[in-house]
């Protein structure tokens, strides 16, 4: 069985990370971060992209009900974080081939209580922000960039904020940790006083993180994840339940709890000695075994949607398809020894509440009626998510696993180009530079 996601960390890095946990004397020296781009004084390290962007908010003098545009599609526990924070999380719907926002989308969700923008760059990719920056600007918003799923090596800021992780699944994961890029100052100043306040991860949670971690490594080669794979044919649905339990990084209760945490001496120093010592090679090869994939399934059956087959930059970090027939399909490739699923941390921006927006005083004026419209359509919009949720109710993901051989790729493409049903899609035809691609009606 070919897993669906490697944990990308050798067993040599997992032992110097255990190494540091037991020895106290090895962790004396200051954590060293690359200095050009960005210098270290814009860095704040966190526990996790989560811990950082519950900071971000902790620092932000809002008003309750401001609102926060997101990309649809995120990992769900972003907008919660914005909700504990008095926030609504707004969902803005993306094109299916590039997975960018729609820029008249972003413009029409703006309403006197938008604070924020949040952009997630996915599947590997890097989204072209200009035009979102420019709405930013124009409406004095701030840009929030989330990398956690697009990191190539390179730590900048991008934005008022860029954020990249290095958890568990992430490419070159520390087994936890995140870097945050601040362009202010100030607001880095007051997130690192707060984040001072925090307890900090001990050396032992961090211990049995990296012990935890190197199993799930030593089980995820082929001939065990095999064997797992067939003892759990008696346990219907165990298998992928248990390989999307096994990369959750705050599972189970008091989640703002743990989350609140600094990062442990030991962690820090994995994550310096990463991103010191990332091998850009990797990312080449993912990119070219992508494509091999990409070229195999379209020679087959060019009918097959590839999701974000046109993203700009795109470094295949996962590898999705749309397809009509999800569970047909992934019980096939896992006859042949392909870990592929449906399981994923993403899900559509729920709905706000059907609540009338409360108005302050300076919005009671002669342009009421057009705000209290501008406010409700934005709430029509959010329901409207019909490409996010249409991904989500046909996605497969594939492994492209890089010690795969290269004609083991080939053998799952042609699979999937024999027995995948295609997607229905229909080009809209709005003018613009880019047709946009929508749900059938």
């Amino acid at each position: 069985m070919w897993a669906r996601k490697r944990i990308d960390i050798g067993f040599l890095d997992l032992m110097l990370a255990l190494w540091r946990c037991l020895n106290p004397l090895s962790n004396e020296t200051a954590v060293s971060l690359p200095a050009p781009p960005p210098v270290p004084q814009q860095c704040l390290i966190a526990l996790s992209v989560r811990s950082g962007f519950d900071l971000l908010l902790s620092e932000q003098d809002w008003p309750v009900n401001s609102e926060i545009i997101f990309t649809g599609l995120t990992i769900p526990d972003m907008p919660r974080i914005a909700r504990e924070h008095g926030y609504h999380p707004i969902g803005v719907d993306l094109d299916i081939s590039n997975l960018e926002p729609a820029i008249d989308e972003i413009q029409r969700l703006v309403t006197p209580r938008t604070k924020a923008i949040v952009v997630a760059h996915l599947l590997g990719g890097r989204l072209p922000t200009n035009e979102i920056s420019l709405i930013a600007k124009k409406h004095d918003l701030l840009v929030f960039e989330d990398f956690a799923q697009s990191y190539q090596g390179q730590i900048f800021l991008s934005g008022d904020v860029a954020m990249f992780s290095f958890g568990t699944i992430k490419t070159n994961t520390a087994l936890g940790g995140a870097i945050m890029v601040i362009a202010d100052s100030k607001l880095l100043e007051r997130m690192v006083s707060r984040q001072k306040s925090w307890p900090r991860q001990s050396r032992l949670q961090y211990a049995r993180r990296v012990l935890k971690y190197s199993l799930v490594k030593f089980i995820s080669t082929r001939p065990v994840a095999g064997a797992i794979r067939r003892a759990c044919r008696f346990f219907p649905g165990q298998h992928d339940s248990l390989a999307a339990g096994m990369a959750k990084s705050f599972s189970g209760g008091d989640f703002f709890k743990k989350i609140r945490h600094r990062p442990s001496i030991p962690l820090s120093h994995t994550l310096a000695h990463k991103i010191l010592n990332f091998q850009p090679h990797c990312i080449n090869n993912r990119i070219r075994r992508g494509k091999l994939l990409t070229d195999t399934i379209r020679k087959g059956n060019p009918k097959i949607k590839i999701l974000g087959d046109d993203i700009e930059q795109a470094s295949y970090w996962i590898f999705g398809i749309l397809v009509q027939n999800p569970g047909n399909l992934i019980e096939l490739l896992w006859q042949h020894g392909f870990d592929a699923t449906t399981q994923s941390s993403l899900q559509a921006i729920s709905p706000p509440d059907n609540q009338e927006p409360v108005l302050t005083e300076t919005q009671l004026t002669e342009t009421q009626p057009a705000c209290v419209i501008s406010l409700k359509l934005a709430r029509e919009k959010q329901e409207k998510l019909a490409n996010v949720n249409f991904i989500l109710s046909q996605l497969v993901f594939l492994p492209v696993d890089l010690p795969m051989p290269e004609s083991e790729l080939i053998r799952m493409g042609e699979l999937v180009a024999r027995h995948a049903i295609p997607t229905t899609l229909a080009m809209s035809n709005e003018p613009g530079p880019k047709a946009k691609n929508s749900i059938p009606r």
